[in-house]
């Protein structure tokens, strides 16, 4: 879990070498859209939640693995989720471009993931990505290297058609609420009641307890109200956690431009020098579609900011220009371009927020005898599903099980 328990919640490593280990595996989160069979007519007060156990806010996989759990432990559990879709930063989006493109998080990082049980309960193919390209100038032969697991047991896996594949079995028969915006959360000792608005009309939700499963971003921008107000300790806590800067941009291109069997690609200083913030990353190998053609520049730290103060078109010259002088082509011209600006989602507010900082057990602590808080600072999906599941136990060691 994020900020209890015995996870081990080391920081992979970033930087040029390191990409694979840490960058983009804390992105963010999913696309699947209309998970919720478990939807029922509701009432003139807007939520037709007589008798609910635990209201869960966020149906990214922390939120989704809090209901699942409680479900499964007889409780009845509503997930209020303020997007047309679930997955919160896990964002898989397969229509905008010949393969499935994951705008979020994309790694399964080591082979101990707790979420390589939903792998193999779907019987998903994934990659490991280790294959790196480069050359000495543009017009060069390509050389492949290997790269070393930095860590004994330490590797880097991409899901085969996309990450947000892995929310079915959490979804399934969870009664699901989208487009419905929490706008305010009343607690006490004995119970909640958590005020939304669903496309432009209030709806109500009563429980016994409520589960915050949202992004310590949004929550330090107060867009959801508390009564009482929260200790001005945990709200300070909301607000010292740093964001970190991570942008994607993934092109399309009319014949294949990546080279074959590479997963990453790049001049020779983008592997060896740390200053260079670009990265040009293939989609999985074994993904459905034509190969070459599709493929993401992944930019981080300043450079980060800097290219999304820029316009639209400009960020995108600017990528193109990355993308002509590491393939050695100058007449490339991409037929579709794709990005999310996570900093401007209302539901995000960034991409993902630094892990393991002074303050973060205070943000995990229940508060009123009834709140409760999991995901709130997402380290990799992983441990935002284990802080799911281990707030969802808590919650259930509360109020008994069936």
């Amino acid at each position: 879990m994020e900020g209890t328990g015995d996870v081990n919640h080391e920081r992979p490593r970033t930087g040029r070498r390191g990409f694979l280990i840490g960058t983009g595996a804390t992105l963010m989160a999913g696309a699947l859209t209309a998970c919720s069979t478990g939807e029922k007519k509701e009432s003139s007060t807007g939520g037709g939640s007589d008798d609910l156990d635990v209201v869960v806010i966020g149906g990214g996989i922390a939120g989704l693995a809090a209901a699942r759990h409680l479900t499964d432990g007889g409780k009845k559990v509503v997930v209020v989720e303020a997007r047309d879709r679930i997955g919160g930063r896990m964002f898989t989006d397969r229509t905008s471009m010949p393969v499935p493109v994951d705008l979020g998080c994309e790694w399964i990082h080591g082979q101990d993931a707790s979420t390589w049980d939903l792998v193999r309960q779907l019987g998903l193919k994934t990659h490991q990505d280790t294959v790196f390209a480069t050359r000495e100038k543009p017009g060069d032969p390509w050389k492949r290297t290997v790269e070393e697991d930095p860590r004994p047991g330490y590797r880097n896996f991409r899901i085969v058609g996309g990450y947000n594949q892995l929310l079915t079995p959490l979804a399934e028969k969870l009664s699901i609420r989208l487009n419905t915006v929490v706008k305010r959360v009343e607690y006490s000792s004995t119970g909640v009641t958590v005020h939304a608005d669903r496309k432009g009309r209030p709806v109500t939700y009563k429980a016994r307890a409520v589960i915050v499963a949202i992004p310590v971003a949004v929550l330090a921008a107060d867009t959801v109200e508390f009564s009482p107000p929260l200790p001005p300790t945990k709200v300070e806590a909301f607000k010292s956690v740093p964001q970190e800067s991570i942008h994607k941009v993934a092109m399309a291109f009319d014949h294949p431009v990546f080279p074959e069997d590479a997963d990453l690609v790049g001049e020779v200083d983008v592997i060896t020098d740390d200053s260079t913030p670009w990265y040009l990353l293939s989609p999985p190998k074994g993904t459905p579609g034509p190969e070459g053609l599709v493929f993401t520049a992944l930019i981080e730290g300043e450079e980060t900011t800097r290219a999304l103060a820029l316009s639209r078109e400009r960020r995108y010259a600017e990528v193109l220009d990355v993308i002509r002088s590491t393939m050695g082509d100058r007449k490339l011209q991409p037929v579709k371009v794709l990005e999310h600006e996570w900093f401007k989602d209302p539901f995000a507010r960034a991409p993902y927020s630094k892990y393991g900082i002074p303050g973060e057990d205070l943000i995990y602590e229940p508060t009123g005898g009834s709140l409760y808080w999991a995901g709130i600072i997402t380290e990799s999906v992983d441990t935002s599903r284990d802080s799911g599941e281990e707030v969802a136990g808590e919650v259930l060691r509360r109020l008994g099980r069936k």
